[in-house]
């Protein structure tokens, strides 16, 4: 007797900057099926929001799910409830806001189609969890980070800010200087997470977040091609 063919579901890790929308686009050009999913901490940058609308309303769909954590809707707000900091070496915010409820959501067996481009030599190989399959689409078409931008503008979208949160300790120092002075009440918040801290810990090392005031602009950053921004399994998009 044969046995029943499984039906393999495929899934899109859609993260709303660059990567995520350039993979998006081909895959739809290649005629693949599959559902695009973005989690949402409740802390991505407003310029990610405004390119999620925008992307939207031109017709791309995607689910939007919104985890409830530990009684919180937001990252903020769980890390706030613990007193927790963002760390580049505790990664909880990851596991507990993208990447765990994403995993809650698929169903098993399928295929998840994840935003790596061709320049990110040291993050190609993913352990396959079980049930779940990884594609890397724009390292098997030799797509770097410009390919992805002109592919983009080649279909007369926008091309989207890097996305992560906004209290991402990957930032850095520049990273903050531009929150404060771009997004003063988001800077403030983050404020008050440091200050919120039993034992007195920084975001960034060494530094408090009150200490930092040298004026400089968000699109200097949405512009820069560096690596450093959360995102789940990367630390970007």
């Amino acid at each position: 007797m044969a046995r029943r063919k499984v039906k393999v579901k495929q899934y899109l890790s859609f993260g709303g900057g660059v990567n995520s929308t350039a993979m998006t686009l081909l895959l739809q050009d290649q005629e693949v099926s599959f559902e695009s999913v973005f989690v949402d901490t409740g802390c991505e940058w407003p310029e990610t929001y405004e390119f999620l609308n925008y992307f939207r309303d031109e017709g791309y769909k995607f689910t939007w799910l919104k985890p409830v954590v530990e009684g919180t809707t937001t990252l903020y707000d769980y890390l706030l409830k613990w007193r927790i900091l963002p760390s580049i070496f505790v990664r909880c915010c990851t596991s507990k806001f993208k990447t765990e409820p994403f995993y809650n959501y698929v169903e098993n067996p399928s295929t998840v189609f994840i935003g790596y481009d061709y320049g990110e030599y040291k993050r190609r190989h993913l352990a396959n969890k079980e049930g779940i399959t990884y594609k890397l689409p724009l390292v098997e078409q030799h797509l770097t980070r410009r390919d992805c931008v002109k592919y983009i503008q080649k279909h007369g979208l926008k091309v989207p800010p890097k996305s992560g949160c906004w209290f991402c300790p990957f930032h850095g120092v520049k990273g903050y200087k531009r929150l404060r002075n771009t997004h003063p009440d988001l800077y403030e918040k983050a404020i008050l997470l440091e200050e919120a801290n039993p034992k007195g810990f920084t975001i960034l090392k060494g530094i408090k977040l009150s200490s930092l005031y040298q004026k400089s602009t968000l699109n200097d950053w949405i512009g820069e091609d560096n690596n450093l921004s959360c995102g789940m399994w990367k630390c970007r998009e």
